[in-house]
């Protein structure tokens, strides 16, 4: 059986000759010997990102089969999104998990949501979402229908549910102290539309830096001091820190700090 060579096995080889030849000068062979220095200290480093995180680097627990099922799907608006949701949660993981991405954004429905919630109190209405939120069947008017009110608190409950699925495949692959993951809305509630006091569910603590079970009540301040302490937490390997993201108070929420 034949065996071949990786590309860094043949870079190696090709370095390991040019050093070896009598014609190299002594300075062209320390320039050589410095490159070689070089590419063997990255995959030391390569090597230790994979060893730290090897526990979660690989495809059990991810369904595959779904995921390409995905390539030729018919979307419905049937409450699928959240069967979508919990797929890219674990294929974040996994990414996660083996070093090969390190940030990840994922919408979870939009601005004028029409998903149909199979929930208890929506049978009889058969409303959209985004009726529900605003308590009457229209997109930017608001009402008062009770039913509607149940119906949210109970696709609530299935969209953590949703939530909790994705995290387990986090937490599975061992990343609670080396990342953190971000839930939160484009609005603090409905029917105001408000943007004050948006709720944030922050899973794992980011390399330490961020506080765990607990709730925070930020003041009815701007999302800046909160954000400011979510870079930090992303970008501390690197040493540095963020004190003034966006428009809003400077330095970090003191009270999401570990």
């Amino acid at each position: 059986m034949e065996s071949r060579k990786s590309i860094h096995d043949l870079v190696r080889d090709d370095l390991r000759a040019l050093m070896a030849n009598p014609r190299m000068s002594a300075a062209d062979r320390q320039r050589l010997q410095q490159h070689f220095d070089s590419i063997r200290d990255m995959e030391v480093t390569m090597d230790g990102m994979g060893n730290d995180m090897v526990k979660g680097c690989a495809w059990g627990g991810v369904e595959t089969s779904k995921l390409e099922a995905l390539k030729t799907f018919k979307f419905t608006q049937d409450g699928m999104i959240e069967d979508i949701a919990r797929l890219q949660m674990s294929l974040v993981a996994l990414a996660f998990a083996c070093n090969y991405n390190r940030t990840a954004t994922l919408q979870w429905g939009d601005g004028t949501d029409h998903t149909i919630y199979p929930v208890p109190s929506n049978e009889s209405l058969q409303w959209p979402f985004n009726y529900i939120c605003h308590r009457a069947q229209s997109d930017s008017s608001t009402g008062d229908n009770p039913l509607a009110a149940q119906a949210h608190a109970e696709i609530d409950v299935v969209r953590m549910q949703t939530l909790a699925a994705g995290l387990d495949h986090f937490k599975a692959r061992g990343l609670e102290d080396k990342s953190f993951v971000l839930w939160t809305n484009a609005i603090a509630d409905c029917p105001s539309d408000s943007f004050r006091n948006v709720p944030n569910i922050i899973w794992g603590d980011g390399g330490g830096h961020l506080r765990q079970a607990a709730y925070v009540d930020a003041g009815n301040t701007t999302n800046s001091p909160l954000l400011n302490a979510l870079i930090t937490a992303a970008i501390q390997d690197t040493g540095e820190t963020m004190e003034n993201f966006g428009i809003g108070p400077a330095g970090q929420l003191r009270d999401v700090l570990a």
